[in-house]
């Protein structure tokens, strides 16, 4: 029996042949494209080397992988790609990157997946995950006009600066019960690690972050973030207490989204949902967002 691959981080003379290994699947123009990006990140810091894996052999790279430990106990991994199209090769990377994850703490991992891209995530349904669900992008012009309000209550609104955190925790968390967004994550982390987690998306400011309350009842948390390279501002999260969902609260809460962002003269404003949530997409579709990609959810969780 052969002896396993030897399994190490890339050297810095591996990295652009590492990547090219990883994407060899694009067209040579989108694939140069990805490479010079990573290696962009790999610079700034961005991109932990750590996670950049490499399989050797005698003569050269047998295969890649990427892994990401992300802030929030999670993990961002890309498939494994072997050289010559090997299973073992393939089957020891992501055998290691789960193993290393792990041990950096994080709880769950995901990959996201163009949908021409799924055929990769063989290795990593061998290796604990499961393809979940479908998670749709949605973005909205800020010029667009708003429709006018339809039976939306009134709320009050108190930034997260401001407000009591602890009362703004149990809140998001309340918000969690009962979700369509992606439930196999629900109870995975503590109240800290999901906080680590959404600090981390785009400019955290916690003056964008709100708790909002229906006459004297907490009614929903609302996180908004900038993301000045896309000229933009994301809905991180947006969430309502199970009482008082099909009240309105939830289009409320996406009406001060929007008016917040145009406050900032950003050009358009973004989110992402679990395709399984209809009810949400149906909101936010509604309000003008319209769909402009789509990634394949693989995720596993470790509990």
């Amino acid at each position: 029996m052969p002896a396993p691959p030897l399994i190490e981080p890339a050297r810095t003379e591996e990295l652009a042949p590492a990547f090219r290994l990883v994407f060899r699947h694009l067209s040579a123009r989108e694939r140069e494209a990805r490479v010079a990006n990573a290696l962009r990140l790999v610079e700034r810091g961005e991109l932990d080397r750590r996670g950049i894996l490499v399989a050797r052999g005698p003569d050269g790279l047998l295969g890649c992988m990427v892994c990401l430990p992300v802030p929030g106990a999670s993990g961002l991994v890309w498939p494994p790609v072997s050289a010559a199209g090997g299973q073992g090769v393939e089957d020891a990377l992501a055998g290691h990157a789960v193993a290393w994850l792990r041990r950096s703490g994080a709880k769950l991992a995901q990959a996201l997946l163009g949908p021409e891209e799924a055929h990769l995530a063989g290795p990593l349904l061998r290796h604990g995950f499961a393809h979940v669900t479908g998670l749709l992008y949605l973005r909205r012009d800020l010029e667009d006009p708003l429709p006018p309000p339809r039976d939306e209550p009134i709320l009050r609104y108190e930034g997260y600066d401001r407000c009591d955190r602890d009362l703004f925790h149990a809140v998001l968390f309340r918000t969690y019960e009962g979700t369509l967004d992606c439930p196999e994550v629900s109870g995975v982390r503590t109240v800290e690690e999901t906080m680590e987690g959404h600090r981390a998306q785009g400019v955290h400011d916690p003056s964008h972050w709100w708790l909002a309350w229906l006459d004297n009842n907490p009614a929903g948390v609302l996180l908004l973030a900038e993301t000045p390279d896309l000229d933009a501002w994301d809905v991180s999260y947006v969430g309502v207490v199970p009482e008082l969902r099909g009240r309105g609260v939830g289009r409320a809460l996406m009406r001060k989204a929007i008016l917040q962002a145009r406050m900032s003269e950003a050009g358009q404003i973004t989110l992402s949902v679990d395709a399984r949530n209809r009810p949400a997409a149906a909101l936010y579709r509604g309000l003008s967002f319209r769909e402009f990609d789509r990634r394949e959810v693989f995720l596993a969780v470790w509990r």
